[in-house]
């Protein structure tokens, strides 16, 4: 059995009213990508409605059949009008909610405060997993990210668990973060977290930048000696699109895991890092698609 990656989340994609980036001929491509992942981890969700996500959901397992899908959303974070959610979506014959919680962000660190999921996986090699998806606010990433290591520590004492997966758009290069701060940060300087996605992996889509914004961070040595391989997934080049046209699926490349599942070299991809594109883009676009609840 093969699994597909986890995949975070591409970062969004601005539209002025009366945009459409998701259309006929681009929601194809996105659900292409969603359907590489076992676990994908959806950050920037914008859905007021909370309608977005079961149409997604629809049309994923319509296109894919290797599901079927299910999701797991945050309630809308963020401190103004302008509020985000982070959306799971697995397989869910691969992948069990076992328990979920938003975490408590007493100190207001958080502009949004990471949705910690813990996984039931069926593999006796990694029986569950426990993934932190955070995205951060360009102005404060140093502060938001030195307090995600506070939330792998609770979310390791709770369930008792090494086994972590950091991961999101921590917009932590180019001008939101210097190399040296970033060196200096707690999950670089403190023993036991492996950055899966290295340094100076482009995942931004846009010729005209090159900046590792989105990360997947490992914890946990059993955890770690099951990766099989990390990298951006470069999805217009793969189904040979424009740089404009990928823009209208997302303007960040999705990052993937893959981890072995089985000492059969069984394989698994984690969690899917692409950002709001999404949920900002399927609330616009559902009427010219046809979803029709």
């Amino acid at each position: 059995h093969s699994w597909p990656r986890h995949c975070p989340v591409p970062r969004e994609t601005t539209l002025l009213p009366g945009q459409l980036a998701l259309s006929r001929t681009s929601l194809p491509g996105f659900l292409q990508i969603l359907a590489r992942c076992d676990i994908t981890v959806l950050q920037e969700v914008v859905d007021s409605s909370d309608s977005a996500i079961p149409l997604l959901l629809r049309e994923l397992n319509r296109f894919d059949d290797s599901g079927p899908y299910a999701s797991h959303s945050s309630l809308l974070l963020g401190r103004s009008t302008y509020k985000e959610k982070y959306v799971y979506l697995y397989r869910s014959h691969e992948a069990e909610v076992r328990d979920s919680y938003i975490y408590d962000n007493q100190d207001d660190l958080f502009t949004r405060e990471p949705f910690v999921c813990w996984f039931s996986l069926r593999s006796k090699v990694l029986p569950s997993l426990v993934l932190v998806p955070l995205h951060t606010t360009p102005k404060a990433v140093e502060t938001e990210l030195n307090a995600l290591y506070d939330v792998f520590l609770d979310a390791s004492e709770r369930w008792q668990t090494k086994d972590v997966i950091l991961l999101g758009d921590f917009n932590a290069d180019c001008a939101s973060l210097t190399k040296k701060r970033l060196d200096d940060l707690v999950l670089r300087t403190q023993a036991g977290f492996h950055w899966a996605i290295a340094d100076g992996v482009d995942t931004t889509v846009r010729a005209s930048t090159h900046c590792t914004y989105d990360r997947i961070v490992l914890h946990g040595e059993h955890l770690q000696s099951l990766l099989r391989g990390a990298a951006a997934f470069n999805f217009p080049q793969s189904f040979g699109l424009t740089e404009q046209e990928a823009l209208n699926i997302s303007d960040h490349y999705p990052v993937e895991v893959d981890l072995a599942l089985s000492r059969a070299v069984h394989r698994v991809q984690p969690p899917c890092l692409d950002t709001l594109w999404l949920s900002l883009l399927l609330p616009l676009l559902a009427p010219q698609l046809g979803l029709v609840a």
